[in-house]
């Protein structure tokens, strides 16, 4: 499949729509109500204002894989796209789609849920959008869901990593969030950016069940927010 490349740039604005003029202060309540209603209808422009110009995995209708049956999905990723970013300071690495796009596979076989004899064709398709320390984020081709897929118990039937997000919008603007958050997240201010990280993403959808969510939010809090907090902040 084709993918179209873009060279890495950063041309973030000061100030984008839907984000906070400073991304050092705590927010105002107006600062958050506006970055909600961006990241529940997430923009081309608003991405790009948080990752910088061409970091988008745009791919024409053509270059989608044809198993991809979600149209939402397939709508999303033609007219806004996903971000093709690193997010070091959450382990998370999706660059390889500007070159090679999303690699696909029968989520049954990563996941454990065949029998070793049963060669049946897949009933459906997964595509590897990027990784987090170590997990591979799966979108599922028929519903557009997201789950995780950990690579470590594939030879034992253990590949299946848990739920991770309902939708590719809803993980593109996540992502978006967490990167407005970041100086914040790993400063001084680690405590109240993550309380407020957490409170944007439950509003965008419920993250209780979980894994990527619950796994991130414990990340930050004792590499940054714990810390934090031991030298008095």
């Amino acid at each position: 499949m084709n993918a179209h490349t873009h060279a890495h740039t950063d041309t973030r604005p000061q100030a984008p729509a839907g984000t906070t003029g400073n991304r050092g202060a705590t927010a105002t309540p107006d600062d958050t109500a506006a970055l909600l209603a961006a990241a529940q209808a997430p923009t081309a422009d608003w991405l790009t204002a948080h990752f910088g110009a061409d970091t988008l995995w745009r791919p024409a209708e053509a270059d989608l894989p044809q198993r991809l049956e979600d149209e939402p999905t397939r709508t999303f990723l033609t007219t806004v796209g996903f971000p093709a970013i690193r997010l070091d300071f959450i382990g998370f690495d999706s660059t390889a789609l500007l070159t090679s796009g999303p690699w696909e596979e029968d989520p049954a076989e990563l996941f454990g849920e065949r029998y070793p004899d049963d060669d049946s064709p897949p009933e459906r398709y997964a595509y590897g959008l990027g990784e987090q320390n170590g997990l591979t984020l799966m979108l599922m081709g028929d519903t557009g869901s997201i789950d995780l897929y950990d690579p470590n118990g594939w030879d034992h039937a253990a590949g299946y990593g848990g739920y991770a997000c309902d939708s590719l919008p809803n993980l593109a603007a996540a992502l978006a969030l967490i990167a407005h958050y970041e100086a914040r997240l790993t400063g001084d201010d680690s405590t109240t950016a993550l309380k407020e990280l957490r409170t944007l993403l439950e509003s965008l959808e419920p993250t209780e069940d979980s894994t990527l969510w619950h796994n991130l939010f414990t990340e930050i809090h004792d590499n940054y927010a714990n810390c934090t907090s031991e030298n008095g902040a």
